[in-house]
């Protein structure tokens, strides 16, 4: 009787024993993958700044060219050169606040195209109508680039919210510390760029 229970306490330990290293195996797998997507979302992230700033390098000559025309935007421009030097002061872990600055500053661009597309005067300069092409051209470049990385940083928020993952980062396993790692910002453009940015599309038809 007496082996009999040890026998079952035995077995009792060893499938206690094969579920923690179960879990301990998890933890660390889960540990390199939630590395390697927040790693990708990083290079995701790298890969919009570069469409973006395909996009500002446009904006002093924009500025320069259209001043001239819109004295009654002058604060719009002065607001859009600041917040471009602000864009790339901004490090580039900063994620959440690159999305902010870029939908602020896709706010003023906005305006501008708006505007341009109010005044023949400006259209018929071919200066600036070369350089709205010129912006016009990096938007499918972007919006590209934006899908890409929202659908990264979905994947790698679902991932850390799923079970055993969100205890596994939130307190870790056994003495074992918690990954730490955070969910990340989608971009959202706001309601001015949604429905200015297509009229970007601009000719002189």
């Amino acid at each position: 009787m007496v082996s009999k229970n040890i026998v079952i306490i035995s077995g009792i330990i060893a499938i206690f024993a094969v579920i923690v290293i179960i879990m301990i195996v998890i933890y660390f797998t889960g540990y390199n993958t939630a590395l390697a997507k927040d790693e990708n979302v990083k290079r995701l992230a790298a890969d919009t700044d570069t469409q973006l700033q395909r996009r500002y390098d446009l904006i002093p000559n924009l500025v320069q060219s259209v001043k001239g025309y819109l004295q009654f935007e002058q604060q719009t421009l002065t607001e859009i050169t600041q917040l471009r030097t602000q864009w790339m002061e901004t490090p580039s872990e900063d994620i959440a606040k690159k999305n902010q600055l870029s939908s602020l500053i896709e706010n003023a661009l906005g305006r501008i195209v708006l505007t341009y597309e109010a005044y023949p005067s400006l259209k018929a300069d071919q200066v600036v109508t070369r350089l709205m092409d010129e912006l016009a051209g990096t938007e499918n470049r972007i919006t590209v680039a934006r899908t890409y990385y929202n659908d990264g940083v979905r994947d790698y928020n679902i991932f850390l919210k799923s079970f055993p993952n969100v205890y596994y980062n939130n307190n870790g396993f056994m003495g074992l510390k918690p990954w730490g790692f955070t969910e990340l910002p989608q971009f959202q453009a706001s309601s001015l760029v949604k429905t200015s940015v297509p009229q970007v599309n601009l000719s002189l038809a």
